[in-house]
């Protein structure tokens, strides 16, 4: 996935008109599992420290790492996101911009995490300004949607989408992500190719695990 065309569908995806609806679409679209991923990420961090959370978006992520005791600074591309991040936790650091150019020192953060992202990136960069952020023994967690690779699964995630597009006949703010993500989806590789990325940056300890029927995956690695 080419960064202009990730950032295009990210722009046309989440906008000032569905920023509202937002954590409730995805409890509804992900039938509760966003939280259970979620909290499989929670689980990666062993101590408290500064977590950095890329594409916060508002701020379901930043809202748990919060309660874990961690100092949160959120970052997303969508501004109306941000804002109604701000209304659950005033004291987050937020910043509108993109995950590929991080405007913090080097040697910054205890954590980097992010869930939804990788799809919507170019790589590369992305894991070279977390490389340079990250402290010596940082870790960095990213979680997204995969398509299947065992058939079974892979006909059942089909008929979720089916399911999803009759769905944005209703939920109009919707409709366009539920007509494109699948495609989406299907044509970034990202899980495959992230560790090879992460190796060729430096990362050690590099962690990778499929979620609910090979519907989601998330890779974990250390700057050492």
């Amino acid at each position: 996935m080419e960064q202009n065309t990730g950032h295009l569908y990210a722009k046309n995806f989440f906008t000032e008109s569905n920023a509202s609806s937002y954590d409730k679409l995805v409890k509804f679209a992900t039938f509760g599992q966003d939280y259970s991923w979620k909290t499989k990420m929670l689980n990666k961090i062993s101590t408290k420290g500064s977590v950095l959370d890329l594409a916060c978006g508002t701020g379901i992520l930043s809202s748990l790492l919060g309660k874990e005791g961690h100092v949160v600074f959120g970052m997303d591309l969508t501004y109306e996101y941000l804002k109604i991040l701000k209304t659950k936790n005033s004291d987050y650091f937020c910043i509108n911009g993109v995950a590929e150019f991080l405007p913090f020192k080097n040697n910054y953060f205890d954590c980097i995490i992010s869930s939804y992202l990788p799809k919507y990136s170019n790589l590369p960069h992305l894991i070279n300004e977390c490389f340079r952020v990250l402290k010596n023994g940082g870790i960095i967690i990213l979680h997204d949607f995969i398509f299947p690779i065992r058939l079974i699964f892979r006909e059942m995630w089909k008929i979720y989408f089916k399911i999803l597009r009759l769905s944005g006949k209703l939920l109009k703010n919707w409709s366009k992500v539920f007509k494109e993500l699948d495609f989406l989806i299907m044509s970034t590789d990202w899980y495959d190719v992230l560790p090879k990325i992460l190796i060729n940056h430096g990362f050690t300890q590099i962690t990778s695990e499929t979620l609910t029927l090979e519907t989601a995956a998330i890779v974990s690695a250390k700057k050492p």
